[in-house]
């Protein structure tokens, strides 16, 4: 029973120890944890606008609203920012609703 922790123990280790040998991080090539730098602006040349209205998170927490995909890509590329597209939820407070229509 020993024997047979000890051995399964082993390979996790040698499988551990090959996959870490192959990955080569460095911090300036990660923004967010295991994320690699994104080119933005050829994301955005190649980018068709479908105006679907998305919300975006800097690694500061910072929020902002962007008229799609593809003005998310364009502001990073341009402000050298690195925006990513969240869930609607974070930017839930930065949402403006039209005022109702005054009648008379």
């Amino acid at each position: 029973m020993i024997v047979r922790k000890v051995v399964t123990s082993l390979i996790i280790i040698g499988l551990a120890a090959e996959v870490w040998s192959h990955l080569d991080i460095e911090t300036e090539d990660f923004y967010f944890p295991l994320e690699p730098v994104i080119n933005y602006c050829a994301f955005a040349d190649q980018c068709l606008h479908d105006f679907v209205v998305i919300c975006g998170q800097d690694n500061l927490g910072i929020t902002r609203m962007f008229v799609d995909i593809c003005d998310l890509n364009e502001y990073n590329c341009d402000e050298k920012k690195q925006y990513r597209h969240v869930v609607m939820d974070v930017c839930k407070y930065e949402l403006v609703t039209a005022p109702p229509p005054q009648v008379g």
